[in-house]
């Protein structure tokens, strides 16, 4: 400190005689070290502010800028606080409160879901706490440690518990469409990279002083912050040069996509199940891809489990009586519960089953399906606007082979006869007696007496007469899926959609309920019915969709299947990635079918789009969202930020993949991304403040364009985020080695020795 003195008294003279006062020496304060935090409300505080700015730096508050300094003080106050155990507790109490007002929305479906999820989450702050602060107290550059260790951290969270890659930092970036671009490099985790670098940044200029000494005096810029400031600078530049690259060289390589009708509605699910019964929202759910019509659209999208249980082509094709006993009691046991199938014998059983699937072929239920929704749901305009191949198909279902002898526009004019609003002033008589005489086995002469609406009611009787005595023949599986193939011929579109599936078990099964399986499956439908082909989902949520252990150890299996309510049905996974072939006559595309938070796990996208040949490929996530809504009272329900955070995932599995996005979501949020990861619709209701996208039923067609390029992510994974994570090992194996003590004086390097 003397020579200091000297030097500065000898600055004081130079001054006197001219000297520029940039020549002095600094005051010692200058070159002090970080910030030290001895009071506990003060670290407290910190830390929470941290919670609050990372909280607000995510959808739906978007305020991407401030992720760029959230960790700072959470950093600051683990590093600064005098006492160590303190500081290791309120850093991990600080990840504790950020997880538990984040998944807030778990709590919905799940309260012990809730807890242990937030509880194992905060681990990961746990560790990041004791590794930042001794990082810091080593004097490590925190804007080359930071991100390393965070990223490794991001990518161990996307593997533990099944994975749950939600709240990573490049998540608040998504609307920085030139920044993001890099993700098709290094996956999410380089946009995390580059934020917690610009956090570590900040965190070293409060932490190391932003001079140090010179040996011949006076005083220089801190190197560390020198290496931080440029070092941000070169990524943040590259980056964003890349991104303006690679999104001007999307105008080459993209092409047409298909045209895909979105079909959105507002289901809302609890644990005591679904208000509306499973017929009312199939129904929904045609009434609403019936305003299609004529839009020319290559294929529809319906949310996940939306279709009733059991529409699967394995289930409807199924002959109760060639199925072996244990096969109808499994089955019984998902359709009935597993109650019943002790209460009922299993004769009794089979001929339930036989009629809840249906005793006739899946043909012969077209044509009620058909009467039923030309009366329910098709207008006037819509039928007069149908094309003439569609309306002959329409004509063979209802009229059968009589339609033959009927010209285009006598079809036309009998079909409008089952609409609810006449399409025409008078219909005429005669063809409403041939028609009549197709259905009813009267006279002539006993139908010319009768009026169109008492021969309209006497054909639905017959149909149902022939139909096994039903009532409702639309009440069986057959009849339901007769429902969606008509939906098909009306549209002129196939239509994809989610339901749980029930199916032979591929596996060896454990015992008698064990031979048929669920799956939460996406089934193809077109004119003909239901298709062979559908995707069963292959990552599914534990202690949700299953429970572990269920083939490799039984006991912990049933100790932990009592944690998860019954009404959360045990699904099985499905073994292979799907793709459905669509085609608008003269193009075809392919589609990957990602369900629900299937499509938050980037590296089960990237195995399904490298599953086969990348030709013309767009990515179709079904999801249902509607566990994640809420009311007070009797009130209307309402969304949540789940709902928003879902949707941000999607951008980055476009730009991982270079390929566009669509979402078919109950609840919302439904829309379309291209594959430069931009959000170019989202299906949203106008209202006068803002706007509505969740909680709402609507649809919406899209045209997707297709990329053709190969990102270097879909070829390399996630190698960066690997690399960094070993790193990341050998960086935390060294602390643990090579022990310093915990207060550090201040002003002064450690000595290695």
């Amino acid at each position: 400190m003397s020579k200091n003195n000297n030097n500065s008294a000898g600055g004081k003279d130079k001054c006197a005689s001219g000297t520029s006062v940039l020549d002095k020496t600094p005051p010692p304060e200058i070159f002090q070290r970080g910030l030290t935090l001895r009071r506990t409300p003060s670290v407290v505080l910190l830390c929470l502010l941290t919670v609050v700015l990372l909280g607000i730096s995510f959808p739906p508050f978007d305020s991407w800028t401030i992720a760029y300094f959230a960790l700072v003080p959470w950093a600051l106050a683990i590093s600064g606080c005098a006492k160590p155990r303190r500081a290791i507790l309120l850093g991990w109490l600080t990840g504790l409160v950020f997880w538990a007002m984040s998944l807030y929305w778990l709590t919905l479906p799940t309260i012990p879901g809730y807890v242990a999820s937030v509880i194992y989450l905060s681990m990961y702050w746990l560790v990041a706490t004791l590794f930042v602060r001794a990082a810091m107290k080593r004097n490590w550059p925190m804007w080359l440690v930071l991100p390393i260790f965070w990223t490794a951290l991001e990518y161990a969270q996307s593997y533990g518990l099944g994975g749950f890659s939600w709240f990573y930092l490049s998540q608040t970036q998504y609307q920085q469409t030139s920044l993001i671009q890099i993700a098709d490099v290094t996956g999410q985790y380089g946009v995390t990279f580059f934020v917690a670098m610009v956090n570590g940044f900040i965190i070293d200029l409060f932490s190391f002083p932003l001079f140090v000494p010179r040996r011949a005096g006076g005083g220089r810029l801190s190197r560390h912050v020198l290496a931080g400031l440029f070092a941000c600078l070169i990524v943040g530049f590259g980056f964003w040069s890349y991104g303006q690259w690679r999104i001007g060289q999307g105008k080459n390589t993209i092409s047409p996509g298909p045209v895909i009708g979105i079909v959105q509605e507002d289901v809302p699910i609890t644990l005591s199940g679904r208000e509306d019964t499973a017929r009312q929202i199939l129904e929904y759910h045609l009434q609403r891809s019936l305003e299609f019509m004529g839009k020319k659209c290559d294929i529809l999208l319906w949310p996940e489990t939306m279709l009733p249980q059991g529409m699967n082509s394995q289930m409807l094709n199924a002959d109760t009586s060639k199925l072996i006993d244990d096969e109808i009691l499994s089955i019984s046991a998902y359709v009935y519960g597993l109650e019943a199938t002790k209460e009922y014998p299993v004769t009794q059983l089979r001929d339930s089953l036989a009629n809840i699937i249906g005793n006739y072929p899946l043909a012969a239920y077209q044509r009620p399906a058909a009467m039923f929704l030309l009366h329910e749901f098709v207008k006037p305009a819509q039928l007069a606007g149908l094309e003439e191949e569609k309306v002959r198909t329409l004509g063979k279902i209802v009229f059968g082979p009589s339609a033959a002898k009927f010209s285009t526009a006598e079809i036309q004019t009998g079909l409008g006869m089952f609409l609810s609003e006449s399409g025409s002033a008078e219909q005429e008589k005669s063809l409403l007696q041939r028609v009549g005489q197709l259905f009813l086995e009267d006279e002539p002469q006993q139908i010319e007496k009768l009026s169109k609406e008492a021969i309209l009611q006497n054909i639905q009787l017959a149909v149902a007469r022939r139909l096994a005595g039903s009532k409702d023949p639309l009440n069986t599986l057959r009849g339901q899926a007769g429902m969606i193939s008509v939906c098909s011929v009306l549209t002129g579109s196939p239509i994809l959609a989610g339901g749980t599936s029930i199916r032979p078990n591929p596996r060896r099964a454990l015992g008698t309920r064990d031979l048929w399986v669920m799956q939460n499956s996406v089934m193809w439908y077109d004119a003909t019915g239901p298709a062979d082909i559908e995707y069963g989902k292959t990552h599914l949520v534990p202690f949700s969709e299953y429970v572990p252990f269920k083939y490799s150890w039984q006991g912990l299996h049933e100790s932990l299947r009592w944690f998860v309510p019954e009404a959360m049905p045990q699904l099985a996974p499905g073994e292979n990635f799907e793709r459905f072939q669509v085609t608008d006559g003269q193009e075809s595309w392919q589609l990957v079918t990602p369900v629900c938070f299937e499509g938050t796990v980037a590296r089960l996208c990237r195995a399904m789009v490298n599953s086969g040949p990348k030709n013309r490929m767009v990515m179709a996530n079904l999801s249902n969202d509607g566990w994640f809504v809420y009311r007070f009272g009797e009130g209307p329900y309402k969304g949540t930020t789940e709902q928003q955070q879902h949707l941000v995932h999607y951008v980055f599995r476009a730009i991982e993949n270079r390929i566009p996005v669509v979402r078919s979501v109950n609840t919302g949020i439904s829309g379309y991304i291209n594959s430069n990861g931009e959000i170019e619709s989202l299906l949203e209701l106008q209202m006068e403040e803002y706007r509505k996208r969740t909680m709402i039923a609507g649809t919406l067609k899209v045209k997707t364009s297709v990329d053709s390029r190969v990102s270097p992510y879909s070829k390399i994974g996630d190698t960066f985020a690997m690399t960094l994570s070993i790193l990341a090992v050998f960086m935390a194996g060294w602390l643990l080695i090579k022990r310093i003590p915990e207060k550090i004086p201040a002003g002064r390097a450690v000595k290695k020795t």
